[in-house]
């Protein structure tokens, strides 16, 4: 028996031996060309953005309420969340693929008591018994690997998808910070206007009494007072949509939110210039959805091997021991087993579902690369775009300075003439109105130059702020949290 069973042993050898060789034949991974991952453009044709000196980042900004409210945002806000457990979902994925390519044990253990009738007697039996089974599937043709690679690869894409999330959260709340700013600053210049119209009106009505007015310039003052007052109470609704806004974003009270950015209202960032590499190529490499879509890309690929593995034979190494124990009537029997060996399952006939199965994969695959393709000529797009807006809003805002500043001449000219008897206050009132709708025009533009700066931050790939940036707002945010937590 022992001969056999060593000859048994050695031949199990031989096999383990030989399938280890073909291990080393591992499939081959399909891998897009650089042609298919290059954007279609090659260098921009909207007015670049450069600055050497600036750093690309909300710190850059140096605004204290935007950088305190993206610390606490960005640590309570859902969507952060969700997106911090999918990757926990990813990594506990990829470890349970990497677990294939190891042995796979398992301990078992049983115990039972029976009775049996006998035509002459009746006897009890105890029966207990425990093993160990053990049971390992080659990586014959690289298989496991390829899904392992996959695995990984659908992880850093959902690394990458929670920088585009945080990148998205920040713009989001920046954009409405900005909005909100902008809104009460205008809500505080339609108060003056309306103060201005109704000023002019009341001096309109003395003069139609004495005779020096006729009903239609009342009536034509009357007119614009009440189109102020429709304009004031429009844009104090937008103002307090807006913080319902900043509210949803922040998940902080609104009336802490009115305290802390009272303030600011009117004030626009000072925003810096934006460096705006020349290639776009390298530009799209920053990108958290175009560095997703390449490890998507990845993943598909890794899809196609696993399937046309499946078309070949697997092997798996097995084992067992078991022990067991048997008592019956006083008699004691006592069992030990073992057993190893190899298993071969080798696809026959499956009316090409294997076959099907990898051209589907092939397909997912190719249309990965044409989704690849179609993100980053959109990409490019709303770079360039974006660019074009940031650039024509800097230029016409240049223009808007200059008239408001013109304007602010006529103001004090007239307020002059005023003063000299020589003006009568009708006309200084309405002079005051142009110069406060030049600084209505100008804050509007100013918010559109924020939005269009924001716009291409994030098209270029813009993050939110670092561990390093955060930890120096958490002093601030912990504040603001815990006068919410006192206003509750």
């Amino acid at each position: 028996m022992l001969p056999a069973l060593h000859s048994l042993t050695i031949k199990q050898l031989h096999w383990v031996a030989s399938l280890s060789l073909l291990a080393g034949c591992a499939v081959n991974i399909p891998k897009p060309t650089p042609q298919e991952l290059a954007p279609a453009a090659t260098e921009w044709n909207s007015p670049l953005q450069s600055s050497a000196s600036v750093q690309n980042s909300w710190a850059s900004w140096q605004d204290a309420s935007l950088n305190t409210l993206l610390a606490h945002t960005l640590a309570s806000h859902p969507n952060i969340a969700q997106a911090k457990a999918k990757i926990n979902e990813a990594r506990a994925e990829a470890a349970a693929i990497g677990a294939h390519l190891w042995p796979n044990i398992s301990a078992t253990a049983g115990y039972s008591r029976g009775m049996n009738s006998l035509p002459n007697a009746e006897s009890a039996k105890n029966l207990a018994n425990a093993g160990l089974d053990a049971r390992w599937e080659l990586d014959l043709w690289g298989g496991i690997a390829a899904a392992r690679q996959g695995v990984y690869a659908n992880l850093s894409s959902n690394e990458n998808a929670y920088e585009q999330a945080a990148a998205s959260l920040a713009a989001e709340l920046a954009n409405t910070l900005t909005a909100y700013r902008a809104c009460k600053g205008q809500e505080a210049i339609s108060a003056q206007i309306l103060e201005s119209h109704i000023l002019s009106a009341r001096l309109m009505h003395s003069k139609l009494d004495v005779g020096l007015a006729s009903l239609v310039d009342a009536a034509k003052s009357d007119h614009e007072q009440a189109e102020a007052r429709f304009q004031a109470s429009d844009i104090a609704t937008q103002c307090g949509v807006t913080l319902k806004a900043l509210v949803a974003i922040t998940g902080l009270q609104e009336d802490a939110l009115k305290t802390m950015l009272a303030p600011e209202a009117g004030m626009m960032p000072g925003r810096p210039a934006l460096a705006v590499k020349s290639i776009p190529a390298e530009v799209l490499a920053d990108r958290p959805d175009i560095k997703s879509a390449a490890l998507l890309l990845e993943t598909a690929a890794a899809e196609v091997a696993v399937k046309e593995v499946a078309r070949y034979p697997s092997a798996s190494l097995l084992g067992m021991i078991c022990v067991g124990c048997q008592l019956s009537e006083g008699i004691n029997l006592d069992s030990r087993n073992w057993s190893f060996g190899i298993s071969l399952n080798i696809p026959v006939f499956n009316a090409g579902e294997l076959s099907a199965k990898q051209d589907a994969a092939m397909a997912r695959y190719q249309q990965a690369i044409h989704s690849y393709q179609q993100l980053a000529r959109q990409a490019v797009r709303e770079i360039e775009e974006n660019m074009l807006r940031l650039d024509d809003s800097q230029r016409r805002t240049q223009v808007l300075q200059q008239q408001l500043s013109l304007a602010r001449v006529q103001l004090k000219a007239s307020q002059a003439l005023y003063k000299a008897g020589s003006a009568s206050q009708l006309q200084t009132a309405e002079t005051e109105r142009y110069e406060l709708a030049a600084q209505s025009r100008l804050l509007t533009l100013q918010r559109e130059q924020s939005a269009n700066w924001i716009a291409l931050y994030k098209a270029l790939g813009g993050k939110a702020p670092n561990n390093a940036e955060q930890k120096d707002q958490q002093a601030q945010s912990a504040v603001i949290t815990k006068s919410t937590q006192n206003n509750r």
